[in-house]
Formats: C-alpha cells, sequence, structure tokens
C-alpha cells in the first residue's frame, strides 16, 4: 500500500509544474521539487540484497549547492528500512566506499566519467542534474523541462551496477537508455 501512495505522490510531484503562471505562488521551488523527486526515486529502485550496508542509507553528494540543501529536509526519512543520511563527500573512491548513491549537482558535471568506473564494481546509483547528464555518464538525470521537473534513466548502465528500477518509474521517465 505504501509503494502505491509513493508513486502518487512520485506522479504528482513530476507534475507540479505545470507552466502557468496563475500557479507561480503556489509551485514548491524548483530544488525542493527536485529533492522530492530523487527521494521518491530511491524508493522505487531496486539495490542487491546486501545494500546498504547496516546502518543508514547513505546518499553521497559532491558538493553543498542548492539541491544538496533541499534534499536534507528528506534525511532521516525510510529509504529500504533505514534511515536517509546526506554526506558530503569528495570524488576519490575510497569517500565513496559506503555510499548507495551519489548526487552531482548541474555545476559539477566532469565528475560523472569518473564515477561510471566505479559504478562498474558495485551497486552505486549515480543520479545529475542536466537535460544530457545521462549522456555524460548518470544513471539517472533530473531537470526541468517545459516548466516540469522529469528525468531520463540509463536502465542499461544501472543494470550493470546491479541496479535494477521499478517498472513505475520506467514509466515515468522522459527517455529510457538501454
Amino acid at each position: 500500500m505504501w509503494r502505491r501512495h509513493c508513486t502518487a505522490v512520485l506522479a504528482a510531484l513530476l507534475l507540479a509544474f505545470p507552466g502557468h503562471s496563475a500557479w507561480a505562488a503556489e509551485r514548491a521551488d524548483e530544488t525542493e521539487v527536485k529533492a522530492a523527486v530523487i527521494y521518491n526515486l530511491l524508493l522505487f529502485v531496486h539495490w542487491p540484497a546486501r545494500t546498504p550496508p547496516a546502518g543508514s542509507f547513505r546518499f553521497c553528494v559532491l558538493e553543498d549547492g542548492a539541491l544538496t540543501n533541499a534534499l536534507r529536509h528528506h534525511e532521516r526519512k525510510a529509504v529500504r528500512g533505514q534511515a536517509l543520511e546526506i554526506r558530503l563527500v569528495g570524488s576519490a573512491p575510497e569517500e565513496l566506499d559506503t555510499c548507495v548513491a551519489v548526487m552531482v549537482e548541474a555545476g559539477n558535471p566532469g565528475v560523472l566519467a569518473r564515477l561510471g568506473v566505479l559504478t562498474r564494481d558495485r551497486a552505486l546509483l549515480v543520479i545529475a542534474e542536466g537535460s544530457d547528464a545521462v549522456d555524460r555518464g548518470a544513471m539517472i538525470g533530473l531537470y526541468t523541462h517545459s516548466g516540469r521537473v522529469t528525468f531520463d534513466i540509463d536502465r542499461g548502465a544501472m543494470k550493470r551496477s546491479g541496479l535494477e528500477p521499478s517498472s513505475r518509474i520506467l514509466q515515468l521517465a522522459r527517455t529510457l537508455t538501454e
């Protein structure tokens, strides 16, 4: 039942930016909507059985930008039965060892290729901002298009890393790469 509720919330969040100026005062800040979409996406990705390690569900960020600050509103919420922890790290492989997912904000695009190398050996979900984020190496690319927050998914990259997106988020993705 909670999955049905989360799916409804995700769909509502994706439609939160209708592009009508009359709604401008009522719309949530774009970064808040993106953060909520990211949180809900985490709920619909299937990780290998031993992920996350005991403790918390560690979502790593490479910079402390606006989207990271918005994500902090979701900290301590449950993901896979564990509390979501937002952790600021560098892009060195050893710093990402305890991360289950990593987010790259729009201002840091050069790091995606390096993260792609890490995902070959382990289940590490890579989410990035930008309409070309999937082309640059992200598994999920999050951006605003025609006034709506949307995302692309590289399902092939996710599978190679041992991750499987739920059919529900596959249906909501703007584009899907195999």
